[in-house]
């Protein structure tokens, strides 16, 4: 059985999703002839790189196209059809990911390239993860990026276009994949199921579609083992089971016990999430993005548009937001949850980490960073202002500070007066 991904997977430049300012430009270049020698592909990972390399392949090599001028590829003619296969003798695909070394260039493209196409107009070369390449690779493969035959097209894909030399960059001409927007992944999704015949809670597809975080093949990804573990259906607890997702209730609870400095409340919280065998790596980061809406509600008002959610959502997460005292003390929240974040990828035990972060969010006083000491400055003025001393003494501690006035009473009035 093929893959949802790979089944659904774009053949022309009208499937594809989500990255019409690429699609157009392509369009634009192939029909007008002006098609650039090299082009890097780079954003994040199943945003569509390679299927647009393939696409731009089909374009080029499609018995439609005529000379050098491409076409718009349907995707059913034997070429695109071998294309879209990886069967094409004229389309060669380097994972750089596994062959990183200059030997592996030499072979496959540096020997290869100045030979006659086989059976179309144009030698595409697609080299994927191109970053992993060695110094020594792109110092071989240099001289031909540069100067290719007039019949090769070679297309980069990169997640990390940081890594690639300068040289390298500045001979592709270079294209931005973004992040698939929620509602192009949903829509497809809908659109996957409806032809599938699988039955679904619109829940867990919004559910699926924001863990996905902007990657399409990661969303049919989860929606293909949704689908198996369910029968046929996409059930809203399944998908909560699966990506760890915790309620917007849960989380509310864990901001206002935060907001009140409530440890043993938070406390009991976590033990709640490790009993029910949720993912304590996943609950942190759902617990950042929704203190940065809390934050967002403070800073900018109950916006919708802003929050991405209906006006009762937002005027909920308002309210959040008037629990604490200010938007600093909110930031400071979601920098301590996010190093938490960061640091759990390596912990032994998260629980710790978690409850550890908690803690220094909920009583400053334990904490020793300057942030800390600022937020504890910060309630101590409050105080003060609103004419609340910082602690109330008890009879010992007034008899004591009584004493110790009176004794430097005394201790001033028998000192001599110096002389001038």
């Amino acid at each position: 059985m093929e893959s949802l991904y790979r089944k659904y997977r774009p053949l022309t430049f009208e499937s594809v999703v989500g990255q019409q300012h690429i699609v157009s430009t392509l369009q634009h270049a192939v029909t007008e002839g002006r098609l650039s020698h090299a082009y890097l592909f780079c954003g994040p990972r199943g945003t569509g790189k390679t299927t647009m390399a393939r696409i731009l392949a089909k374009a080029l090599l499609c018995q439609k196209a005529q000379g050098d001028h491409g076409c718009m590829p349907d995707g059913t003619c034997p070429e695109c059809e071998a294309i879209a296969e990886g069967a094409h003798p004229d389309v060669y695909e380097l994972d750089a990911a596994s062959r990183t070394g200059v030997d592996s260039v030499r072979e496959e493209i540096i020997n290869s390239v100045n030979f006659a196409p086989v059976r179309g107009t144009y030698k595409v070369y697609i080299i994927d993860e191109v970053h992993m390449l060695t110094t020594q690779a792109f110092n071989a493969l240099l001289k031909t990026l540069e100067e290719p035959p007039s019949h090769v097209v070679f297309v980069l894909c990169t997640t990390d276009p940081q890594k690639l030399l300068d040289t390298i960059l500045s001979r592709c001409q270079r294209f931005d994949f973004h992040r698939i927007s929620n509602e192009d992944i949903l829509a497809r999704m809908r659109y996957v199921c409806e032809q599938e015949g699988f039955s679904y809670d619109e829940e867990a597809l919004e559910i699926v579609a924001k863990h996905a975080r902007g990657g399409m093949r990661d969303a049919l990804s989860t929606l293909e083992q949704l689908s198996v573990f369910g029968g046929g259906s996409v059930r809203l607890a399944d998908a909560r089971s699966l990506l760890g997702e915790v309620s917007s209730t849960i989380l509310a609870q864990f901001a206002s016990g935060i907001a009140s400095r409530d440890v043993v409340e938070l406390f009991g919280l976590v033990r709640t999430q490790v009993d029910e065998g949720n993912d304590l790596m996943e609950l942190t980061r759902d617990l950042v993005g929704h203190v940065r809406d809390v934050y967002t509600a403070f800073v900018a008002g109950a916006k919708p548009e802003l929050l991405d959610c209906t006006p009762e959502e937002a005027a909920a997460l308002k309210e959040e937001a008037s629990l604490f005292e200010n938007a600093d003390r909110l930031a400071r929240v979601l920098t301590v949850l996010d190093d938490a974040a960061l640091e759990m990828r390596n912990a032994s035990d998260m629980r710790l980490v978690l409850e550890i972060a908690l803690t220094r969010l909920a009583r400053p006083e334990s904490d020793l960073t300057l942030v800390a000491l600022a937020e504890r400055l910060d309630r101590l003025e409050a105080r003060i202002a609103s004419g609340v001393p910082g602690a109330p003494m008890d009879a010992a501690a007034l008899a004591a500070l009584g004493g110790a006035v009176a004794s430097a009473s005394s201790t001033g009035a028998s000192r001599p007066a110096s002389g001038i």
